[in-house]
């Protein structure tokens, strides 16, 4: 069956919105997924690749027809677009803080957030290198899969396709990567209702009773009508441009001032062009849209750039990253590679959760459980897990959290994931060995640094959500 090129995008769009209402609907009806907080676009995902071709006729038998497995093959391509779509907005419209007023509210999450996810790399390629590699014929970069597909998220994971290429992984190392996302998300949200649980009955947090009387239109995913919230400001006449449109120009010039810089960066001679021509491209993106928006502030025309209105080009960008990512996993092949994934992924839950009990009550200047939550959440699944898991305990983002972590993760995601592009690339040209050394170090210097700038402190001092000088 051959269609017409518009008619094959209309069934591509089509199938998105259907698989993702169908997340939705059931995300409101059916109780136990309000209770685990799954995301609609989670939901819909785990539905579509239930029903894909590559889990239909890999486990089953039944061929599908020719073009419905041309649209799954495409969906990985439009997560791509989505994906770099997506890290390109993360600047757009904010007020970039300075960096003084910044990094002092927000160091202690800094260094949370970066134990949390360099762990993520040490442990599994400890694991790898020393236990894995001597039963399994494993490829260099596959001890960070888990740093790519949890503290990133089964999306990022498809931003490596040309990095895994170059690397003669793909599409196995992919799929592996997205698979490890799936279990990050569907993790974040179970694991972190067990903490919020946990945290509840030991009396950690005195804003929420029992997680089981959250509100239900909070549950549900539907707000009352008296708490409708508009989606952004208009800035600019609609006559003019249409002002969604003049923000989407601006993502895309974004992705374009990004794919210009990795492209120049590849030019460059010798072994230094050859290792940027492996790189993926969205953390030039964030860059690129950073740039852009304090370009823009310092001009004076930061304040036509609505950062609620890019904020829902990137939810509806995130929406179906996320469920194309799903639809496209190829659950057959990653069935191939479950024994040594599903322990290094293990590994990489263990230290995120140790990190949440241990670490983040002795770190935290104050308001520990609800910075923890949020930091879990991103590293787990990504930045609305864990906006889910700290609406959870503080509703209408009352405590300081919200504003300290979006100055943590303005520093944290074009740091760590530019460094994160890179980790496939060295344990593949120079060994595991080197991945081990450089999230050793990393691990160690934000434990030093807690210790010397005074953060490090004895739990049993500061238990209480009590704002400490």
């Amino acid at each position: 069956m051959s269609l017409q090129p518009f008619v094959f995008a209309i069934f591509h769009v089509g199938v998105l919105c259907f698989f993702l209402l169908l997340g939705k609907t059931i995300r409101v009806w059916v109780k136990p997924l309000q209770y685990l907080l799954l995301p609609s676009a989670a939901i819909g995902g785990l539905l579509a690749m239930a029903v894909s071709p590559y889990t239909v006729q890999g486990l089953f038998g039944y061929e599908y027809p020719q073009f419905a497995v041309a649209m799954y093959d495409n969906f990985g391509e439009v997560s791509i677009f989505l994906l770099n779509f997506v890290f390109a907005g993360m600047f757009i419209g904010r007020k970039i803080p300075s960096f003084t007023k910044s990094l002092k509210s927000a160091t202690p999450q800094i260094l949370l957030g970066q134990i949390l996810s360099w762990g993520q790399v040490l442990i599994p390629s400890v694991i790898v290198a020393f236990i894995l590699n001597r039963y399994y014929d494993l490829h260099a970069a596959f001890s960070t899969l888990v740093a790519i597909g949890f503290d990133g998220g089964a999306t990022v994971a498809v931003g490596y396709t040309s990095t895994f290429e170059e690397l003669g992984w793909y599409p196995d190392g992919v799929q592996l990567g997205i698979a490890a996302g799936v279990v990050g998300v569907l993790g974040g949200c179970v694991i972190g209702v067990s903490l919020i649980n946990y945290l509840v009955c030991n009396g950690y947090i005195e804003e929420v009773d029992d997680p089981e009387e959250l509100p239900d239109h909070i549950r549900r995913g539907i707000y009352r009508e008296s708490e409708f919230e508009r989606a952004g400001t208009i800035t600019i006449v609609p006559q003019s441009i249409e002002p969604l449109a003049m923000h989407f120009c601006f993502f895309g010039l974004a992705m374009l001032s990004g794919w210009g810089i990795v492209t120049a960066l590849e030019q460059l001679p010798g072994y230094v062009g050859e290792f940027f021509g492996f790189a993926p491209l969205f953390p030039f993106a964030t860059i690129s849209g950073l740039i852009f928006q304090m370009l823009v502030n310092k001009l004076g025309y930061g304040e036509y750039i609505d950062r609620g209105l890019a904020e829902r080009l990137s939810g509806l960008g995130l929406e179906f990253c996320i469920l194309s990512v799903f639809a496209s996993l190829n659950l057959p092949l990653v069935l191939e590679s479950s024994v040594p994934l599903g322990i290094i992924v293990v590994s990489g839950i263990v230290w995120s959760i140790w990190s949440a009990i241990y670490v983040a009550p002795r770190i935290m200047p104050n308001f520990w459980p609800e910075r923890m939550l949020i930091d879990y959440g991103q590293s787990m699944g990504n930045v609305p897990v864990g906006m889910l898991l700290l609406r959870c305990v503080d509703p209408e983002f009352e405590t300081p959290v919200l504003e300290a972590f979006s100055y943590k993760h303005a520093f944290h995601a074009p740091v760590f994931f530019s460094i994160l592009a890179f980790l496939p690339i060295v344990a593949a040209e120079f060994g595991i060995g080197y991945v081990i050394g450089i999230s050793a170090f990393a691990i160690f210097i934000c434990f030093l640094l807690a210790f010397l700038l005074g953060y490090w402190h004895s739990p049993r001092i500061n238990w209480s959500n009590e704002i400490t000088e």
